[in-house]
């Protein structure tokens, strides 16, 4: 049986790839679409180059969503790569204060032995679309949209887009 590498944390020297859909970039520009969780979704998905079966997982994910070739070329996609730590660095602020949020690139290779899952998490707990979280000393109410905003708008700044060709 195949163990399940999950809770368990990519380590912060390794590059994790986001996978695009050409409708994330436009004119040539990563959108920060490319990082908004749909509904029910906990985590980003990404893959880890670092691991053996990378562009093994990258073809089959490909042939299942063939949209996510680049426009017309068949041949190629286009990913963006995120350095582990730096997404770990993540940090949001309400007002003057840090907010105690950690965003966690953790395996996820259940099925994929090269997926990942990029986290957001309060409290250690994950943050999803649609919540209303308490927060700070006065349980001041804040949109967990509002924390996921402010963590898509430093992954885009962060990510390095890349084409690739199969």
């Amino acid at each position: 049986m195949k163990e399940n590498n999950t809770n368990i944390l990519v380590p912060s020297e390794e590059d994790v790839a986001r996978l695009l859909s050409p409708e994330w970039i436009v004119k040539g520009e990563l959108q920060h679409t490319a990082f908004i969780l749909n509904a029910g979704e906990s985590y980003i998905s990404v893959n880890r180059p670092a691991i053996d079966s990378f562009e093994e997982d990258v073809l089959a994910f490909l042939n299942k969503h063939p949209y996510y070739h680049s426009g017309d070329k068949t041949n190629s996609y286009q990913c963006a790569i995120l350095n582990v730590g730096e997404v770990n660095n993540i940090s949001v602020a309400q007002g003057d204060t840090v907010m105690d949020i950690k965003v966690e690139v953790e395996a996820r290779d259940s099925h994929t032995k090269s997926h990942a899952g990029i986290f957001t998490r309060v409290h250690n707990m994950n943050i999803k679309n649609g919540q209303t979280l308490k927060y700070g000393p006065t349980s001041e109410e804040i949109s967990a949209d509002t924390i996921l905003l402010h963590v898509r708008f430093q992954l885009l700044a962060l990510a390095k887009l890349e084409t690739h060709f199969l």
